[in-house]
């Protein structure tokens, strides 16, 4: 039987204005990468054209490499939606494997969820 409890990674979506960001807390493995690929996938459906989905990973403890492959997956399907996808993260356990990968050059990486939501706030047209 599973308990719920043990599972080492909570996910929630919350939306902001038009932004969506993706909660992560705990370890980000193959046995939990499940429940964050849910919520990608839903938030990135949800998502607003050019208002971002934003996958604060701030919480997370161990990032492995099926993470970054979710990443490198859920960047590619929001880019072909016209959706930005951020990731917020400064700690360690996240930053070194996707700036060791390269996937740096890949992924919008800012340090906090505030900065991700700024930089993607569409400039104001006159009128």
């Amino acid at each position: 039987m599973l308990n719920n409890f043990a599972l080492p990674l909570h996910v929630q979506r919350e939306v902001h204005g038009l932004s969506i960001v993706v909660r992560a807390a705990g370890e980000i493995d193959q046995n939990t990468v499940g429940a964050l690929t849910l919520e990608l996938r839903t938030a990135i459906a949800m998502a607003t054209p050019p208002f971002p989905v934003v996958a604060d990973l701030s919480g997370v403890t161990f990032f492995g490499s099926v993470g970054l492959n979710e990443l490198l997956r859920h960047q590619r399907r929001a880019s072909a939606a016209g959706v930005p996808l951020r990731i917020a993260a400064s700690q360690r356990a996240v930053v070194w494997p996707i700036t060791a990968s390269g996937l740096d050059q890949v992924l919008e990486l800012y340090p906090d969820v505030d900065q991700a939501l700024d930089v993607a706030r569409p400039a104001r047209t006159a009128g």
